[in-house]
């Protein structure tokens, strides 16, 4: 079975969001792709603004339409700072040593791949999908051997997913710059964000009047 994670504070989840799921769910035939919003990021400066359960009601909203995305409470339940090992281990523990692990991240994340904790071992236990970011370059320039070695481009119609080991697959194909920073600064001067947003969450954000300058749910 192959598995996509995607993983994130989604603060709110875009239409970037479902557009990158889709294509890669798609791209490397997954069974299943679950996002995994994280209680706190250990990568991220400023916390989430939104409460993590109100992130997680948005996201069962926004998927709802997906018959093989699902919204795992992993992360939130466990609480406090969220490391992408940790979750991985226990999703490996949870499907077994058969299963295929595919994880999205972004080009700025992967620059950032050797302050990941116990990254080497992430290596190991699943793939990487890393797509373009406003700003950052797909490349592996600098990065230590064992993570260049590694790195194939994929096209998707062109190339086939590699069956042995795990890879780190760079998809130049997947462009998209919407940004939940952006959003939020959106909502807070009061602009529309109707074409941004799943319209499930939009409406969750109206109903809650999540992101405007001191309101709190």
């Amino acid at each position: 079975m192959r598995i996509g994670i995607f993983g994130g504070t989604f603060d709110p989840v875009h239409n970037g969001h479902l557009e990158i799921a889709e294509k890669v769910w798609q791209w490397f035939a997954l069974d299943r792709l679950y996002f995994i919003p994280a209680a706190q990021s250990p990568h991220k400066h400023r916390q989430p603004e939104a409460p993590a359960w109100d992130r997680f009601a948005m996201l069962v909203l926004a998927t709802q339409p997906y018959a093989a995305f699902y919204v795992s409470t992993l992360e939130l339940a466990r609480g406090g700072v969220s490391y992408t090992i940790d979750t991985v281990r226990e999703l490996r523990h949870r499907m077994g040593e058969d299963a295929e692990l595919y994880f999205i991240m972004g080009a700025d994340a992967f620059q950032g791949l050797t302050q990941w904790k116990e990254y080497d071992q992430l290596l190991r236990l699943m793939n990487l999908v890393v797509i373009p970011r406003p700003g950052y370059i797909l490349s592996a320039e600098g990065l230590p051997e064992e993570i260049r070695a590694r790195v194939r481009a994929f096209v998707p119609e062109r190339d086939r997913v590699e069956e042995q080991g795990p890879r780190i697959y760079f998809c130049s194909g997947i462009h998209n710059a919407t940004s939940a920073t952006a959003i939020r600064a959106a909502l807070r001067r009061g602009e529309a964000i109707a074409h941004l947003v799943p319209s499930e969450a939009a409406a969750y954000i109206e109903k809650y009047r999540l992101y405007r300058e001191g309101v709190t749910t």
